[in-house]
């Protein structure tokens, strides 16, 4: 359903306004086309133009250094009203535009051609112009083609006004789970502190070390939440390196990634499985500050992803140390993880150490 269009000339100042577009830096994608305008239209000047309700603003300009416009100099505000497309064949001639300063000055501009642009296809809130200093007349080939490249103009500044969207909403996400996040693990510190056995408040503690990595994956996420996909060769890095700091001085951690790109949920799953196996290996793995190392590896297997943690620390029943039957919070946390992106998990522990490795469907290269 196409939203309900105002075209009063407030209606069209709101909309140039939404499309945070107004004043910005020279972009490339509209430079091209602009290029590629005054090229095919073998015209001296072409713009990218915004009408506003006080000034005519260029977006791009080829062939010319003057981005701002007044309005007694504006010719593509008398095209707003109309057709798709408006073309003044001499200037000089027309009573819209003999008097405009760029016509009555030096270098005078004698021809006018340009197609509208329209926001949702109904909305005009400028141009995409080709200026000449001599009267002609474009062909409706040629026009066609003008038309056409200014709907790609169109389509291009409602993407940078989506992408401004989603960038404020993510904000207003991220802002609403930190604080939620911020006020369960005070929640819980309320509880440690009042409770009275030592198990209890054990388990609160492991809690609240959980609701830290939590917030941790959540603020490393959030750096490239703007992306449906994820390079996971840098995010997991990230993590290992904040990870690596609470770590004690005998425990060494290095990693060996090969470039990956994988949806935010694959991300997010692997990495709370790292962090899961790292805390676990970190706790169990190096008794009485005996030194050693953990391992992080990705790669690729065929189509499969892989994605191992590999500690050279004391082995056998520590894979279920937090719990005797191997129903511990980390192993289900780590379990979950896996089935969430419907991978498959191996363990092997012996006296050379522990390897946990992650099978996962259809990474991107």
């Amino acid at each position: 359903m196409r939203d309900v269009i105002d075209d009063t000339t407030e209606g069209r100042s709101e909309a140039i306004r939404s499309l945070g577009i107004m004043d910005s830096e020279d972009e490339a994608d509209f430079d091209e086309i602009t290029a590629y305008a005054a090229e095919i239209c073998d015209a001296p000047i072409s713009l990218v133009t915004l009408v506003n309700t006080d000034r005519q603003w260029a977006k791009s300009a080829f062939g010319t250094e003057q981005r701002d416009y007044s309005m007694d100099q504006s010719i593509c505000a008398h095209g707003l009203s109309g057709p798709d497309f408006l073309e003044i064949e001499d200037t000089a001639l027309d009573p819209r535009t003999r008097d405009n300063p760029l016509v009555t000055g030096p270098d005078a501009i004698r021809y006018y051609g340009g197609a509208i642009l329209k926001l949702g296809d109904a909305l005009p809130i400028g141009a995409l112009c080709i200026l000449d200093r001599k009267p002609r007349r474009l062909p409706d080939g040629t026009k066609r083609l003008l038309m056409i490249l200014a709907r790609q103009v169109v389509r291009r500044m409602e993407l940078r006004r989506a992408l401004i969207a989603q960038e404020t909403l993510a904000n207003e996400v991220d802002h609403r789970v930190k604080n939620s996040l911020q006020m369960v693990t005070a929640l819980v510190r309320i509880q440690k502190s009042q409770a009275r056995s030592e198990e209890t408040r054990e388990a609160l503690s492991e809690t609240i070390a959980r609701l830290s990595a939590i917030a941790l994956l959540h603020a490393e996420l959030h750096k490239v939440s703007a992306r449906n996909e994820i390079a996971l060769h840098q995010f997991l890095p990230d993590v290992i390196r904040h990870l690596d700091v609470t770590l004690p001085a005998n425990v060494v951690i290095s990693h060996r990634m090969i470039p990956m790109l994988v949806r935010s949920e694959v991300a997010t799953s692997l990495a709370l499985l790292v962090n899961e196996a790292i805390t676990n290996a970190a706790k169990h793995a190096f008794p009485d500050g005996r030194a050693g190392r953990i391992t992080v590896a990705l790669g690729l297997s065929g189509t499969e992803g892989r994605l191992s943690v590999v500690d050279d620390g004391v082995g056998s029943d520590r894979l279920t140390a937090d719990r005797a039957d191997g129903s511990g919070l980390g192993r289900q946390i780590i379990d979950a993880s896996v089935a969430r992106i419907n991978g498959e998990i191996h363990r092997n522990s012996g006296p050379d150490g522990t390897t946990i490795e992650v099978q996962f469907p259809a990474p991107r290269l």
